[in-house]
C-alpha cells in the first residue's frame, strides 16, 4: 500500500469508491434515492472540490497503483465543536479491498495528522444503523458520544450517531 495525499486527478477514483461502499455497505438503511443520487458522475466534481479546499486534508490509500480507499480530515464543523476539535470526515475502502487494513492504516494516519494539526480531540459520524463501521470504530478506541444528537454537520439525512476520541499523545 501507498499513502499519499489526493489529487485532483483522484477525484473520479475516490467518487466511484463512494458510490460502490454506499451501495455496499449502506443499502438496508439509506433510502433509495439518496442512494441514487449518489453516482460517480455526480460526485467527482464535489470531491474535486474537496481535495482543494483550504483546511481539508484528502488522503488516499494505492494498491497496486490503484486507489482503493481515501479519508478526509478538517476542523469540526458540529455545532457544539470547541477550536480545538478535529473532524474524520470520511474513510472509506472499496468494497473489493475491504478486510486488508486499509481502513485501520488510514485510520491511524487520519488520527497522526490530526494530532499534527493541533487536534486534541477528533469527532467522526456514522449512521446510526450501520453497525459495521461502529463496530470497526469502536475496536480502535473511539466511543460513542451520547452528547451529539442535535449538533450534526449538514445535511444528515438519515439517524446519525457521533463518536469522539481523545488525540492527546
Amino acid at each position: 500500500m501507498t499513502l499519499r495525499r489526493a489529487r485532483v486527478a483522484d477525484a473520479e477514483a475516490i467518487a466511484g469508491i463512494a458510490v460502490r461502499t454506499w451501495w455496499h455497505s449502506h443499502q438496508d438503511f439509506v433510502s433509495p434515492q439518496a442512494l441514487a443520487e449518489r453516482t460517480v458522475e455526480n460526485l467527482t466534481p464535489r470531491w474535486a472540490g474537496r481535495i482543494q479546499e483550504a483546511g481539508r486534508e484528502v488522503w488516499v490509500a494505492e494498491v497496486e497503483g490503484r486507489v482503493a480507499a481515501y479519508t478526509a480530515i478538517s476542523e469540526s464543523t458540529d455545532r457544539d465543536a470547541k477550536p480545538e476539535t478535529g473532524a474524520l470526515d470520511a474513510l472509506y475502502v472499496d468494497p473489493p479491498a475491504q478486510g486488508a487494513g486499509l481502513g485501520t492504516q488510514l485510520l491511524g494516519h487520519a488520527e497522526e495528522r490530526l494530532r499534527e494539526r493541533g487536534s486534541t480531540r477528533a469527532t467522526l459520524w456514522v449512521f446510526a444503523e450501520n453497525g459495521q463501521a461502529r463496530a470497526f470504530y469502536d475496536r480502535r478506541g473511539w466511543a460513542f458520544d451520547p452528547e451529539g444528537p442535535g449538533n450534526e454537520p449538514q445535511p444528515w439525512e438519515e439517524p446519525a450517531a457521533r463518536y469522539r476520541r481523545e488525540l492527546r499523545t
